[in-house]
């Protein structure tokens, strides 16, 4: 199996201010829609220079920021300093230290092209999901024109497939977003019906 993780060696792109251009944290937040979020879940979170951008439009929720990699976690805790609404976090892939119905809200921002069992993750963000919580999804776009920055073309998932996932994990409400020139967003909501 081709590994498609993020190199935690080259960590520091993940700081470049510009990256708030390319993926506007105000655009992201007027896409998502939500008002006054209490707890929030950002998973693969890095070294959380874009969980900081967008906890600013939350400022009564609190984030648990999660990665996969001690050294992003490190990385995590060293930048956030004055954000004490975000807890930096390890997790095991696919797995959340956190009980059910959490979270109102959890986000996977350039993370999907690396899952190898994406439905594995789905299941368990639903799980940890409030009913009517939502899942935000901005990954790279695979369309030929946002080939210049990124991982490469084949890595990338379509949104058709993506789709495809989150439908077949039981999210609805889903809608998308063209409004990022190198990216895809999704965004899908855990059904308030138990029963669903």
């Amino acid at each position: 199996m081709v590994d498609k993780k993020f190199d935690p060696q080259k960590r520091e792109i993940l700081n470049n201010p510009e990256r708030l251009n390319v993926l506007d944290p105000q655009k992201i937040w007027e896409f998502i829609n939500i008002k006054s979020p209490h707890k929030i879940v950002d998973i693969g979170a890095g070294t959380a220079f874009i969980t900081a951008a967008l906890s600013n439009y939350a400022p009564g929720a609190h984030v648990e920021a999660f990665d996969i990699e001690p050294v992003m976690v490190d990385e995590m805790s060293n930048n956030l300093g004055k954000y004490s609404n975000i807890t930096p976090h390890l997790m095991e892939e696919n797995k959340l230290p956190l009980p059910d119905e959490f979270a109102d809200l959890v986000w996977m921002i350039n993370l999907y092209h690396e899952l190898n069992k994406p439905y594995i993750l789905l299941r368990e963000i639903k799980r940890v999901l409030k009913p009517g919580g939502k899942l935000l999804i901005i990954d790279w776009s695979k369309k030929p024109e946002s080939e210049e920055m990124g991982p490469p073309i084949e890595h990338r998932v379509d949104e058709s497939v993506m789709t495809s996932h989150l439908i077949e994990t039981d999210f609805s409400n889903i809608i998308t977003t063209e409004e990022f020139t190198n990216h895809l967003g999704l965004l899908a909501q855990k059904s308030r019906d138990p029963n669903v």
